[in-house]
């Protein structure tokens, strides 16, 4: 475990002893942005040579009955903890507002139907080379990516996945696709699931998709959290991955093995 993981490690189980909701989160995603537009107030909450106690102090000071006690718990706990830069501050904290979002939807016995709209809402994405284009350019206001995000999703997603699609906009890892897949495995790891990506030619039915998974959580002895995503390109059957383990029945496959041996004959 690296020294980072062991500082997330660390806060995560602080956050944790914190009573929180999806409001919670809605709170420091505004103190994110906020941060993200004051570099002077993000170092002075960041500074390494500040007694812990004093720039708990100095969140107290500024946010104090502006956000709930609950979010004021969690910011003063995040800037008690050592960050290398103050970038890396503002991270942490938007990291547990994206935790403690899909922890209202576990808790609600939705993480599946949120990590997999995310899921789909990411493929969305990278297959229109236009909405991908507009969400990567640096040019486009921050509002403008999130109102067209909003427009996309709507009345059609779980609020917490409308919630997190408007934070990804933002693309801390790169890309809007990446940064809603990087949620995806966050929420998967607090359902205590591994994730399955499952690639077929045809969209299956509920039926098929609760055997599916069945099926999975047998094999791997423990839950499932199974993303999906058309391709009519495998042809027929499916391509699976979990971790390392790729599990490979599609016609596509089994037409490429069958030229590979032709070729050697």
């Amino acid at each position: 475990m690296t020294a980072r993981d062991a500082a997330y490690a660390a806060l995560d189980t602080t956050v944790d002893g914190i009573t929180t909701d999806a409001r919670t989160a809605e709170e420091l995603f505004a103190v994110v942005d906020l941060l993200d537009g004051q570099p002077t107030l993000r170092r002075s909450l960041s500074d390494p040579s500040a007694a812990d106690a004093n720039r708990a102090r100095l969140a107290e000071r500024l946010l104090g009955g502006k956000i709930s006690q609950a979010a004021l718990s969690v910011v003063t706990a995040v800037v008690q903890t050592p960050w290398s830069s103050a970038n890396r501050l503002v991270t942490g904290l938007e990291r547990q507002g994206i935790r403690l979002a899909l922890q209202s939807a576990h808790r609600e016995g939705r993480i599946d139907d949120v990590t997999g709209e995310l899921y789909q809402l990411a493929g969305t994405v990278d297959a229109n080379r236009e909405l991908a284009a507009a969400l990567r350019n640096a040019q486009y206001p921050v509002a403008a990516k999130r109102d067209l995000l909003n427009r996309l999703v709507s009345g059609k997603v779980h609020p917490v996945t409308a919630m997190l699609a408007s934070r990804a906009v933002k693309a801390r890892k790169r890309t809007f696709a990446l940064t809603a897949k990087s949620y995806v495995e966050m929420g998967a790891e607090l359902a205590g699931e591994q994730i399955a990506q499952v690639t077929v030619a045809r969209p299956l039915d509920a039926e098929r998709v609760a055997r599916l998974k069945s099926a999975l959580e047998k094999q791997v002895g423990g839950p499932v959290n199974l993303q999906i995503e058309v391709d009519p390109a495998v042809l027929g059957g499916m391509n699976v991955v979990i971790g390392d383990d790729v599990i490979e029945s599609t016609v596509a496959a089994r037409l490429e093995d069958a030229r590979r041996q032709l070729t050697h004959l």
